[in-house]
Formats: structure tokens, C-alpha cells, sequence
């Protein structure tokens, strides 16, 4: 089975909320995330999700950008 998932996040929204000169910011300091942090993340998100599948190596994940 193939499960083809596409992720678009706009990036000018969440810094807007919470990155630099954000009242966020001021308050608990901002964090950029790069672009491999980002991939990282997806990529830990659905390892966790389909654990089982991970573990076993029955899954084959390509994240890139």
C-alpha cells in the first residue's frame, strides 16, 4: 500500500505568531526552525504514528522538500 502525503506550511504565519519581534518571542524567546528541522519533525511525527510499522521495517519513508 502507497500513501502519498503532501505538507505545505506557511511559514510567514507561524513566524509571524511566534517567531522573532513576536509577542511570543518577548516573552519565551524564538526559535527558528531550518528547513532539515522541519523534515526532521514530519519525519518523527509519522515514526511515532506507524511505530509498529517503523520498527518492524515494514515502512519506507522518503521526506524531502
Amino acid at each position: 500500500m502507497t500513501i502519498k502525503i503532501e505538507l505545505e506550511l506557511d511559514m510567514d504565519a507561524y513566524n509571524k505568531m511566534y517567531g522573532p519581534g513576536s509577542k511570543y518571542a518577548e516573552e519565551y524567546g524564538a526559535q527558528e526552525h531550518s528547513e532539515e528541522d522541519l523534515e526532521e519533525m514530519a519525519r518523527e511525527i509519522l515514526e511515532e504514528g506507524f511505530y509498529d510499522w517503523d520498527c518492524e521495517g515494514w515502512m519506507k519513508l522518503n521526506v524531502h522538500s
